[in-house]
């Protein structure tokens, strides 16, 4: 999920493009027959699949099941399904609508001492609005402790959050599809050093009485910010690898695959001899794609296709979907991937009509699925480019036997 960025943009902060399917139908099971790669053994795994999402009308969205209980309790739980994983975003985001209401929310305050509420705007437009609480967050066998969650669309400050955009509003199953977003890319914290000193930053505001009546913008800290939960375990906290299996170009009802916690750390997360990219501080690396420097690109689960310009594919006409290509037959192109360190990797791809791959309601694995990003300068490597691969993302400023973060391999 990657984003237009708020405030100074000094990070990514998440790209939510979701798709518009003329065709809906199917549900969020998946068959037995369906591509896999089983999740490893070890305390440090966990599940993730591709298929329609809770709405069943989705594709290429990766979700996985997340635990979130009271601090400290090991009774006072619930498990949330359909959660997307996102390696484009930072933090755990949850609508508040599907958050048992007997669960005690620790809210997160300003140092005036009144809600803290964050904010999250997407590159289509689209935004995510909501007060923080605090929840010991499990995925398989590792906690991540008192963990900073946006609550989306709490109605307690749902009538503020124009603050945060005039878009449309994603605070329900309906327009998320998703019951939630785990945030887990490059960075420890959505925003950083930045927020901690500044209130101008676009992401953190404070209700400015106890009831929420109005709201302004608020600095926050570290430990207050939207958190990568991965950071927060107390071991294998330096990264993570994706592994989803490949899937044929016509398409998949659906993916299994897992999402494994450090990097190094056990004997199912080594590091073998692979291509490194480190990014720029910003999260970036560069796409060379038809003699074109790319240098605002990365790689992002959250975001359903792979995202780019190019006037000479044929874009969809007509209803929606409008950000998709429809080429009238396969179009297939090959580009290169450069980290700041210099290295180089070459790419190849494909791009097939969008209205043709929506025309099978059954399929949610869609790996030649691809539309317009509205940014010349960009490539958004979203969750197509995942399949088949073992990618490994480092976490800032973390030691890895792959080097030190943030950066990509594969």
């Amino acid at each position: 999920m990657s984003c237009s960025l708020k405030g100074l943009g000094q990070r990514i902060a998440a790209t939510l493009l979701p798709v518009w399917i003329a065709a809906c139908g199917g549900g969020s099971g998946l068959p037995a027959n369906v591509p896999t790669v089983e999740v490893p053994a070890g305390n440090n795994a966990i599940a993730v699949a591709v298929n329609r999402g809770p709405n069943g009308n989705n594709v290429n969205r990766l979700y996985t099941s997340v635990t979130i209980c009271e601090p400290d309790s090991n009774v006072q739980c619930q498990t949330i399904d359909d959660v997307l994983v996102d390696s484009g975003s930072t933090g755990l985001r949850l609508l508040a609508s599907v958050i048992r209401p007997d669960l005690r929310l620790n809210l997160q305050l300003s140092p005036q001492g009144f809600p803290l509420l964050n904010c999250i705007q997407f590159l289509d437009g689209s935004f995510a609005w909501g007060p923080i609480a605090a929840f010991d967050l499990k995925l398989g066998g590792k906690t991540a402790n008192a963990l900073p969650t946006q609550l989306i669309g709490d109605p307690a400050a749902a009538a503020l959050s124009a603050n945060c955009g005039v878009g449309l509003p994603l605070n329900s199953v309906a327009s998320l599809g998703a019951n939630g977003v785990l945030g887990v890319g490059l960075f420890k914290q959505d925003c950083g050093a930045n927020c901690v000193a500044n209130p101008r930053n676009g992401y953190y505001f404070r209700c400015t009485t106890v009831n929420c009546r109005a709201a302004q913008a608020s600095v926050a800290s570290l430990t207050q910010q939207l958190s990568n939960p991965v950071s927060r375990f107390s071991s294998d906290n330096n990264g993570f690898v994706f592994d989803l299996p490949p899937v044929d170009p016509s398409g998949a009802v659906g993916v299994k695959g897992t999402l494994v916690f450090g990097i190094g750390t056990q004997a199912n997360n080594q590091y073998a001899p692979v291509s490194r990219l480190s990014t720029s501080t910003t999260g970036r690396i560069t796409t060379l794609l038809s003699g074109q420097q790319l240098t605002n690109s990365f790689l992002d689960t959250g975001s359903n296709a792979l995202f780019f310009d190019a006037t000479s594919i044929l874009s969809c006409s007509g209803n929606e979907p409008i950000r998709f290509y429809c080429p009238p037959t396969r179009v297939n192109r090959s580009a290169s991937l450069i980290g700041a360190n210099g290295t180089t990797v070459a790419v190849n791809f494909a791009v097939d009509n969008a209205l043709q791959l929506f025309a099978n309601p059954t399929k949610a694995a869609l790996p030649t699925l691809a539309g317009t990003l509205g940014d010349s300068r960009g490539f958004d490597w979203g969750l197509p480019f995942f399949y088949g691969r073992r990618v490994f993302l480092g976490i800032e400023n973390e030691i890895s036997p792959a080097g030190t973060g943030p950066f990509y391999a594969f």
